[in-house]
């Protein structure tokens, strides 16, 4: 029997959607029969969250593929596309609960939430939490746009659960309008962290440039090649999890073709096998012109 990868991003992606499921029917349940909005509202926001990472499970597996004709550079951006997908589904699920609490705060409809409501919030607090830290570890392990959405997913469950429990506190401490002030709380930070994920997610879909700490990396490492004078020019795509660079190095201009396709060889060699997450490069080859 084959040996379970936890740190790989598919094998996490299940995990997560397996605690999603079981959570999700587990904090309806305590919500309807506890009689407190804010679990239900908890409740249907990880019903969201079996949503959000079924579609990263799907990205996942499309982004896996290799190039093809239609796909010169791969299928790579269907990890981006999953996580601006999540970020979309976070982003409805908190206006469907803000709307229905300010709904329930308008005609006063208060209960006092039973136990079961609280043990509920409390569970969540903790599973969610644990989840987002170790979805998290494997998302920035492999690179991975949509493995970290769903991190921070987990992430705002957990901040809702925390809502929750006050609200469903407050509730049976005879402050009733706290438990679907809470619902409302939840709807809030559900809305900021969609967000929060829509804004990076876009750049990556927009060839936005990587940080500048992966540009002098990349800068650095094909100046240790011997030859490379100078760096022209150099572009870098992420396309989900990985890179494609397009550089153009500096070389003198009396070496021969052939000398000249040794340096760029070299330069491509090692960009591949010293940077983290490249794919594939595009060494482009300028005679040296001092400044």
């Amino acid at each position: 029997m084959p040996k379970v990868n936890f740190l790989d991003s598919k094998t996490c992606t299940l995990v997560g959607l397996v605690t999603n499921v079981a959570l999700a029917i587990f904090k309806l349940l305590a919500g309807i029969f506890g009689f407190s909005y804010a679990m239900i509202a908890d409740g249907i926001h990880s019903v969201s969250d079996c949503l959000a990472t079924s579609t990263v499970y799907v990205g996942l597996r499309i982004g896996e593929r290799p190039a093809d004709e239609s796909h010169p550079y791969g299928h790579g951006n269907a990890e981006t596309i999953a996580a601006f997908l999540v970020a979309l589904i976070i982003l409805a699920t908190g206006a469907f609960v803000g709307i229905s609490a300010v709904r329930l705060i308008v005609h006063q409809h208060f209960e006092t939430p039973a136990t079961i409501a609280l043990a509920a919030a409390a569970a969540s607090i903790v599973i969610k939490e644990g989840m987002f830290r170790y979805t998290l570890k494997v998302g920035e392990r492999n690179n991975s746009p949509a493995v970290i959405a769903n991190a921070w997913d987990h992430r705002s469950d957990a901040y809702s659960s925390v809502a929750a429990l006050v609200g469903i506190l407050g509730a049976r401490l005879a402050f009733w309008y706290l438990d679907p002030i809470a619902g409302l709380a939840v709807s809030v930070l559900i809305v900021k962290m969609s967000i929060a994920l829509l804004r990076p997610n876009i750049g990556i879909l927009m060839d936005e440039r990587p940080d500048t700490a992966i540009l002098a990396e990349i800068t650095a490492t094909a100046r240790k090649v011997s030859g490379v004078r100078a760096i022209d020019n150099l572009r870098a795509h992420r396309r989900g999890s990985t890179f494609t660079i397009d550089i153009e190095v500096a070389v003198d201009g009396g070496l021969t073709v052939e000398q000249g396709h040794q340096v760029a060889s070299e330069v491509k060699s090692r960009l591949l096998g010293e940077v983290e997450h490249v794919q594939d490069v595009m060494v482009h080859v300028n005679p040296y012109r001092p400044s």
